[in-house]
């Protein structure tokens, strides 16, 4: 008993330094590291100090994974604001139609989920909750809506949590990304009907309820489809591109053409062009996924391997490469000038650089308990005590994660490898309860508060911020209702 609970330390104190002492990540990744490493070498795990070193080095083999891809994406989206490129693709959104259901489903579940694909960090709430003010929605009508849009995290900057959540939790990528998928499209109905009943009323709803669950069905299976038969990175960005391209289309057949063959002419040509960049990061990432010759070639050139600590980087095969293409190609199309260049590279390296040290932090107290034992300890403590029901247990830690970090990566780091171990103990699938820790960890960071913070900023509502906290954690006890749902249903067909 007494292991147990020096065991769940770490953990304990993470959560207790974010949730009562309101502590910032970085700070509590460092007090996290200490409290993990004393206890490590204590009598009470009898770690040996020399071995230390080991998790340190893994730790930072992860995270260049992470700053590889990570700051490229985000490089890729200021660079494109600064040429004015996502104005132009949400101009192009909201002058498309007045229909105001429309209006909310193209940007919720259209815009948003593109911006979150490739940039992550919740940038598309500064992105589409000004446009919905500025469409006529209240400000807490857009403050929730923007929230809620945060639907993509799973596969948010090229699905950088699922990726570590993969290899902490050590299941396949492709399975991973696949079983997020297909627990997402009931949710992702829930999130259409929520946001359009959020904007327009109950009886709006109802009278374009087929359309409204069309469109978040269409989300979760494009995502399925992607992640099944092309690529779990390109996911998020190829499920919101079709999701637009779909609204435009029955905008378009609906519409009385009210608007001359040039001007419509002028709006798609000025569509395409903005989202260049993006077709052009399908095309690449597609291209180094299905064709196999192109793939091998890639896999195998400039590859670092660290046998010792079973890490594996293909240089030119990971997305961060293809990002690095994307970015060079937006500022030679757009014609960027050096001030620009140099302004997006320091606000990229001004969003970053948390992210990438409180994950770095994270991995370190993952490793060091892996390393002492604890979390194996912690697996077999779960198992003996849920047996099989940990299953509906599982997405509550992942809630957990996300809701206090407000990061699918962060999250993932902290939990999945006590998730899988403890499904290995119940023998059950890892990947399963992988994919529920994946999936509550990431719709729970709607709900965590320096994300409401800055939606409630964004909408100049800041005194409205405990009321839009108290209505955003309903949606996320719906989505958690639905995983546990999921589960059950799956529990049972289990037997």
């Amino acid at each position: 008993m007494l292991k147990v609970i020096f065991a769940l330390l770490p953990l304990l104190s993470i959560l207790f330094m974010i949730f009562v002492l309101r502590k910032s990540s970085i700070f509590t990744g460092v007090v996290a590291c200490i409290i993990t490493t004393v206890i490590a070498v204590s009598p009470v795990f009898n770690t040996s100090i020399k071995i230390l070193p080991e998790p340190i080095i893994k730790s930072i083999l992860t995270t260049s994974v992470i700053v590889y891809i990570l700051f490229f994406g985000i490089l890729l989206f200021q660079l494109m604001e600064k040429s004015g490129a996502i104005d132009g693709i949400a101009s192009s959104i909201t002058t498309s139609t007045s229909d105001k259901v429309y209006q909310i489903l193209i940007l919720a579940l259209g815009l948003s989920p593109l911006v979150e694909a490739v940039s992550g960090f919740g940038l598309a709430v500064i992105v589409i909750a000004p446009i919905l003010i500025a469409l006529g929605f209240s400000p807490i009508q857009s403050s929730l809506i923007a929230l809620v849009s945060l639907c993509i995290i799973p596969w948010g900057t090229l699905a950088m949590g699922t990726i570590i959540g993969a290899t902490l939790g050590n299941v396949p990528l492709n399975e991973l990304g696949m079983g997020s998928a297909l627990m997402c499209i009931p949710i992702y109905i829930y999130y259409a009907i929520l946001v359009v009943y959020i904007g327009v009323g109950k009886k709006a709803l109802l009278e374009r309820l087929f359309s409204v669950i069309f469109i978040g069905f269409l989300l979760g299976s494009s995502v399925w489809l992607c992640n099944r038969f092309a690529s779990v990175e390109l996911a998020g960005l190829f499920g919101s591109l079709i999701v637009i391209s779909s609204i435009f289309l029955i905008i378009k057949q609906r519409s009385k053409n009210t608007l001359d063959n040039n001007t419509e002419q002028n709006m798609q040509s000025s569509f395409i062009k903005n989202i260049t960049p993006y077709l052009l990061l399908i095309i690449l990432l597609f291209s180094s996924r299905m064709i196999v010759p192109f793939k091998d070639f890639l896999t195998n050139t400039f590859t670092l391997t660290i046998e010792k600590y079973n890490f594996q980087l293909a240089f030119l095969y990971s997305p961060g490469f293809f990002l690095i293409i994307v970015c060079i190609f937006t500022i030679l199309f757009y014609r960027l000038k050096k001030l620009e260049i140099k302004d997006s590279i320091y606000s990229t390296i001004q969003k970053c650089w948390p992210v990438i040290v409180t994950t770095f932090l994270y991995v370190v107290v993952s490793e060091i308990m892996s390393e002492a034992k604890m979390i194996q300890l912690l697996s077999s403590v779960a198992a003996r005590s849920f047996g099989e029901f940990y299953i509906f247990i599982a997405p509550l830690i992942g809630a957990t994660g996300g809701f206090l970090t407000g990061s699918n990566t962060a999250s993932n780091t902290m939990f999945i490898r006590l998730q899988t171990e403890t499904a290995l103990q119940i023998g059950m699938s890892p990947t399963l309860i992988a994919c529920s820790q994946n999936v509550s960890s990431s719709l729970m960071t709607m709900v965590n508060p320096s994300r409401v913070a800055l939606s409630c900023s964004v909408c100049k509502i800041n005194n409205s911020e405990n009321e839009i906290q108290k209505k955003v954690a309903l949606v996320g006890l719906g989505t958690i209702s639905i995983i546990l749902i999921e589960l059950l249903i799956l529990y049972f067909f289990h037997d």
